[in-house]
Parts: C-alpha cells; structure tokens; sequence
C-alpha cells in the first residue's frame, strides 16, 4: 500500500483556487476537479443528465443529450429551492466517483470543488484549504474573465458569504495580496504537504516507530495512536508515576524515566496530555485527569461556564526514549469548552472540546477528521516526523 495525502481546495467565484489548483499540479500533485467529475456525469446518457432531465424536464438537454449547463445555470441561481435538489442529486453522484478514484490514489491529491464543505464533504480530506479574497475583487475578477455583472453577483450571492467555508478550513491562503504573495504560500503549502506524505509513508511501512513500545493501559490510546502511525506499534501496560505538577514537560519526563527503568528492552514512548481552561488560568493542565475523576466531563462544562470564558487549549506531550536520546514531540489545539457533553465517540472530555477549526466537540466528528486536526494527531505526527530525519 502505497502512501496518499487528500486535500481539499475549496474558494468561491473568482477567488483563485482553480490558478492554486494548477501551481500544485505543476509541482507534481495529482489535481481532480470537481466539475470535470461534473462534465462526465452530465454527458449524453450519464446519471447526471438523467437526474436533470427528471428534475426540469428534457429541454434542459442539448440535441446529443447532454445537460445544457448554462441553462442549468440561469434556472438554479436564482432559486434556492431548486439548486438545493439538483445538488441532492448530483453531490452524491460526484462523491461516489470521487472515492472510485482516490480509493487508487498515491502521493499527494487534491480535489478542486467549489461547495466542498457546503456538500458536507470535509470529512474526507486530510487537509482542507480554502482560498479566499474581498467579494469586491472577486466581482471584478469575474467580470473580467467575461461574465457580466449581474450574473456573477448572483452567483457570489448563490455561493454565500463563505463564513462556514473559512470555519471549517485547516489551512486559508488569502488571494488579496497578489500572485506573487499567493505562489509562495502555495510551495510553503507543497512543502508541509511532502513532509505530511512522508510521514504517512513512515507510519505505513512501521518506519521509525516499528518495535517502540507504547506504555499505556488505555485501549483508546492505543487504537488512536496505530491508527495514526501504524500497527508497528506495540504496547505495555505499566503503572507510571503520576506527578502533581502543572508543568506538563515535567510530568512526562518522570513517566518516561520509569518507563525506561522497567528494562523492556526497545524504545519506549510516554504520554500525556493537558487541559488548559482559561476560566482557571491555565488549570488543570496535566492535572486534568484527577478533575474529570471529581467532576466528570459535566462538572467540568458547568464550572467553566459559570465562570468564563469558555476558551481552553487541549495539549498532547510525547516522549520517545530508546535509552541513547530522547525525543519530545507536541501538539496543541485551541478550542472552547461546551455548556455540555455532545457525541457519543472518543473518551475523557472529548465530548466538551470543540477545537478552532470545527464546530463540533471530538466526540461527535469522524476518526479521520479528528486525527487529522486534534492534539494527539498533530503530537504523533510531529514524533513520526522528527524520528524520520533522524
């Protein structure tokens, strides 16, 4: 199995996604686009001009029985209600392709679609961008690609005001600086992507974690961490000390020295975590544990809303020690704490974090989405990582 990175580009009109799309390709990407995946629905006697001919009627089909997309165009603009169920039929159409392909996919793909979060699809991505510019520009930009005024502000207004697009982004690259300013972001952005395939291949192939020991009791953490770096993971279960220390770099530096000191004889790796609520300066920290033993993740979302605000940072600290060095990794997500639990996955208070980048807490998103932009992901990453250069 070979090593892939998905990415989802995502912007509105004429905000310069499809001009990001092609420097990706010409650094070697893989670059689908989702109106192509369009086109082939909507030729003649494809599922998509099927769809359009039962939704408005055959006149929307040119003589070969294609869809005739710019008067599909002009009818859905307009009117919210049937652009809402051409895309119920069409989105899944287009998702289904999407993952026939990609299911293939090695190195680095990226799907260029305008409504790929609207669609619900950012889930399926390891990184979403989204590329975004002044809605004044934007119209400017599009007038002079030759579509008059009136219908690119309808088309601006179809595709809103991009709020929910940019919430949900990991990574935004803003177009309003020049092509200059943009291109570097793109091969910055090409570069975090290389080292994210690279890190993927690592963990696949067992790479530099294969044979460590993960010395932990909890499952969950166990089963996040291979699904993360691999099923060369193995793992012991050791009663470590629990320190009463609000410095996190200290709590892990006495595990991983009692870790080494129960000769298990390979590279051994120590976690912990904190929960930094602003409500309480920074506390509980590491000493999170103990607080959601007392209070539960309830307790914990009642205080902290008593009080305010509602502002937390999650911590994840690694520590990888094989007896000759030792190697810290971290990963930090701010994020907000909920009036209570929502979701039914995950474990700890995961049920009441919502990180920056999403609005639901860890316990209601998809493994992938949650690996991908939470604390634990970003730390493992970070470990894989630094192990690979050595």
């Amino acid at each position: 199995m070979s090593p892939a990175v998905l990415v989802g580009l995502t912007g509105g009109l004429a905000s310069g996604k499809s001009t990001v799309a092609r420097w990706l390709a010409e650094l070697g990407c893989t670059v689908l686009d989702a109106d192509r995946l369009v086109a082939e629905l909507y030729r003649p006697g494809g599922e998509g001009a099927r769809a359009v001919a039962e939704l408005f009627g055959e006149t929307f089909l040119d003589a070969e029985g294609a869809v005739d997309r710019p008067r599909v165009a002009e009818r859905v603009f307009g009117d919210a209600e049937a652009r809402g169920r051409l895309e119920a039929v069409v989105h899944p159409l287009v998702r289904r392709r999407f993952a026939e392909l990609s299911g293939h996919a090695e190195g680095i793909w990226v799907y260029e679609a305008t409504l790929l979060v609207e669609a619900g699809r950012a889930d399926e991505f390891d990184l979403v961008v989204s590329v975004e510019a002044d809605p004044e520009l934007r119209l400017e930009r599009a007038v002079a690609r030759g579509l008059d005024e009136d219908s690119a502000r309808a088309r601006l207004a179809a595709q809103g005001d991009g709020e929910l697009r940019r919430r949900r982004a990991d990574l935004i690259l803003d177009n309003d600086r020049g092509l200059e300013e943009l291109r570097n972001d793109v091969e910055a952005l090409h570069r975090d992507l290389l080292e994210r395939l690279a890190v993927r291949g690592a963990s696949l192939e067992g790479g530099a974690l294969a044979g460590s020991v993960l010395v932990t009791g909890n499952r969950h953490k166990l089963d996040e961490a291979r699904r993360l770096v691999g099923e060369g993971l193995e793992s012991h279960a050791l009663d470590l000390p629990e320190i009463q220390s609000l410095d996190l770099e200290t709590v892990i530096a006495a595990k991983a020295d009692a870790a080494r000191a129960a000769g298990l004889g390979r590279a051994v790796v120590v976690e912990d975590v904190a929960l930094e609520l602003d409500a309480f300066s920074g506390f509980p920290g590491p000493l999170v544990k103990w607080m959601l033993e007392a209070l539960g993740a309830v307790g914990i979302a009642r205080a902290v809303h008593r009080l305010g605000p509602v502002d937390a940072t999650a911590r994840c600290l690694l520590c990888w020690d094989d007896g000759r060095r030792r190697v810290l990794a971290e990963g930090s997500v701010r994020g907000r704490i909920t009036e209570g639990p929502r979701g039914d996955a995950g474990f700890g208070w995961d049920p009441i974090f919502v990180p920056e980048r999403d609005e639901r807490t860890y316990a209601e998103m998809p493994e992938r989405r949650k690996d991908a932009l939470g604390h634990r992901g970003l730390a493992w990453r970070a470990l894989v990582a630094a192990l690979s250069r050595g």
